[in-house]
């Protein structure tokens, strides 16, 4: 009879197997640089979807209802350092009534027929809501709430409701039809 007895020499190569693979994997930790835009990707991700879970409460049955026809009482004021939603590729939402700073840079977009969301890193917030403050009376909105301690501002017209909102580094704005 065969005696059965483990050889030693397949314990150890189990080891080796494991050194090997377990030496061939080099950890690279991100750049500094990489590390800002991570953190500025993740904090305007968050901010957008903060925005879409509070304001989606009301959510319809139909996936994909028509935007409300905006009746064309009078053309939209729309500053002259500004720059439509139109003018910025959007589709959907007050696309010739609402307005961004033409400095505006874009770093986040939602376009769909029931939301519109953006968010902004630049200009400042405290700048966006300034703009927001002359450009949405002149172009038919009313707003509703203005708290520029807390960087909020809700407003509403041509059919449309919105809000704003922004922190130290970015902002963000979410227009969702009536």
């Amino acid at each position: 009879m065969r005696s059965r007895s483990r050889s030693p020499r397949r314990g150890s190569r189990r080891r080796i197997r494991r050194a090997v693979c377990h030496s061939a994997i080099k950890t690279v930790g991100p750049t500094t640089l990489e590390r800002v835009r991570r953190r500025g990707l993740a904090a305007a991700t968050a901010l957008v979807a903060c925005l879409l879970m509070g304001c989606s409460a009301a959510s319809s049955s139909d996936s994909s209802p028509a935007p409300p026809s905006v009746a064309a009482a009078r053309p939209p004021s729309i500053p002259s350092d500004g720059v439509t939603l139109a003018a910025l590729g959007f589709l959907n939402g007050p696309v010739d009534q609402f307005s961004l700073p033409r400095t505006a840079i874009i770093a986040t977009r939602v376009d769909q027929p029931n939301n519109v969301a953006v968010v902004v890193p630049s200009p400042r917030p405290a700048e966006v809501a300034a703009y927001l403050r002359g450009a949405l009376p002149a172009a038919g909105f009313t707003i509703t709430a203005d708290k520029p301690a807390t960087k909020t501002m809700t407003f509403a017209g041509n059919g449309w409701s919105g809000s704003f909102t922004g922190d130290d580094q970015v902002s963000a704005v979410l227009l969702r039809p009536l």
